[in-house]
Order: structure tokens, then C-alpha cells, then sequence
């Protein structure tokens, strides 16, 4: 990653969490972010142009969207799903969604009923199955649709630190003045919602599929339209803890569906 000197904190607060830095000469990819005469800013990647022309806080947005968008397919021992990540009992929920689909509001509906937050927009996934975090700031949309960052602890919320399992998938996206009546998926339908939301499943089909199969063993998943936030996130926390008093629970609807 080069930048601006001067521009160098804001650059290093975007770096995905838990980054650490490397030798130069076992680069395998390079991201840059320069400044014009004029104070209009582009990005490069390893020597191709992505974008110019650019205000500085578009630029930076940009610049952390390449960033994490190049972890999350690059990263050989963990394979990344675009999905919200919360814990509860000591075991995770996934909330897999793309944006706009609302996984971040109900995240920060979670972490204010509770929930440990582990993420609002990707779920890094071991080859055990296990779920990490990403705990990034959390992105919240205010009336422009503009996205801010809030700290975990702005929100009352904690982050958590160790893999965690599986105990639940929920699939839903917000549906003004939908009622909460999702059906519990079959594990085909399961894999599959979650391979079509996760980032290398085309450059690694074959570990990604061994990753989600195993991520999924005993977890609840779920799928459904959902209205408030805040009236869901009691009931997944609810399963969740249920999850948590066995080590490989069964998949049940109870408390989540109907």
C-alpha cells in the first residue's frame, strides 16, 4: 500500500483488521493512492489505473473498498463471505446479504440487544469451519444514504476477538411491514445460499464448498423477509443461546420459525 505522508494515518485505518506488515519483496499485489498538481487524487492497482479525478474522501471510500475486496478473494487459508457476523453464548450467527439488503442495521440491532459484534461485511471462514472476526467499524446508512462509521463502542457493543462455530445462518433482506415467517433451508439449500454470496467461489470452488459444508454442520439456518430490525434480533439471539448449550446442536426451527 503507498500513499501521501500525510495521508497516511487516515490510509492505515482503512487496512482490514488484524493486518500486519510484510517484507516488500513478498508483495503480491499493490494498491496506491496518489495526489495531482491540481489535488485530485487517483488509485492504481499494481501499475493499473482505477480511478482519477477523485475528492479525497471519495477516495478514500474507493480505497477501502479495493482493499478489503482484494483480502477477501486473496486470503489462501480463509474463505470470505459478504455477510454481518454478531456472537452470543459462544457461538456465531451469519447473516449473508449484499448492500442494501439491511444486514448492518440488523447487526447494530443485535449488538444494541447484546450481541458480541464480529463484523458488517464479511465472515472469514477457517477450513474447521470456524467463523473470525472483521471487525471494522460499523457502516450505518443515515437519510441521504451516506454511509458513517460508528465505532462498536458508539453503539453500546463489544468486539469479539476468537473463531467462534457456527450456531446459525439467517437469510433475509428488509421488506417494509414484512412479518418474520422464515422456513428452515435443507443443507443443499443452505450451501447454496451461502455460495452465492461468497467472494472466491469461482477462483476456489473446491475449498470454498469444503469450507461452507463445514461451517454448516448443526447450524440453524433460516431464510424469510424480515420487517424491523429490532423485532428480529431478539429471536436470533434466542436461538443462538440455545445453540450454545450443546456442542454441535441439532438444527431447530424453534424460536425462529414457524
Amino acid at each position: 500500500m503507498v500513499a501521501p505522508a500525510e495521508h497516511f494515518g487516515r490510509v492505515e485505518a482503512l487496512l482490514p483488521p488484524g493486518f500486519e506488515p510484510c517484507d516488500p519483496e513478498r508483495l503480491e499485489a499493490s494498491i496506491a493512492l496518489s495526489a495531482s498538481e491540481s489535488g485530485a487524487y487517483a488509485l492504481s492497482r499494481d501499475g493499473r489505473k482505477l480511478a482519477e479525478g477523485l475528492e479525497l474522501e471519495i477516495a478514500m471510500k474507493v480505497l477501502e473498498r479495493e482493499l478489503h475486496s482484494l483480502v477477501a478473494l486473496e486470503a489462501p487459508n480463509h474463505v470470505f463471505v459478504h455477510a454481518g457476523v454478531v456472537a452470543s453464548g459462544g457461538v456465531a450467527a451469519v447473516l449473508p446479504g449484499e448492500s442494501l439488503a439491511g444486514k448492518t442495521t440488523l447487526v447494530a440491532a443485535l449488538v444494541r440487544a447484546g450481541a458480541v459484534y464480529y463484523s458488517d461485511e464479511f465472515a472469514p471462514l477457517d477450513r474447521d469451519g470456524l467463523v473470525h472476526p472483521f471487525a471494522k467499524p460499523v457502516s450505518l446508512r443515515d437519510d441521504r444514504f451516506a454511509q458513517i462509521d460508528h465505532p462498536i463502542d458508539a453503539l453500546g457493543g463489544v468486539a469479539g476477538e476468537k473463531p467462534l462455530r457456527v450456531g446459525a445462518v439467517v437469510v433475509t433482506k428488509y421488506d417494509q411491514g414484512a412479518e418474520w415467517r422464515p422456513r428452515q433451508l435443507t443443507a443443499g439449500e443452505a450451501a447454496l445460499a451461502l455460495l452465492s454470496h461468497t467472494v472466491p467461489a469461482q477462483s476456489r470452488p473446491a475449498q470454498v464448498l469444503r469450507t461452507i459444508t463445514r461451517s454448516i454442520e448443526g447450524a440453524l439456518v433460516v431464510e424469510g423477509a424480515r420487517g424491523e430490525a429490532g423485532t428480529v434480533a431478539p429471536l436470533v439471539l434466542a436461538e443462538l443461546e440455545r445453540a450454545s448449550a450443546t456442542e454441535r446442536p441439532r438444527a431447530s426451527a424453534r424460536g425462529l420459525s414457524r
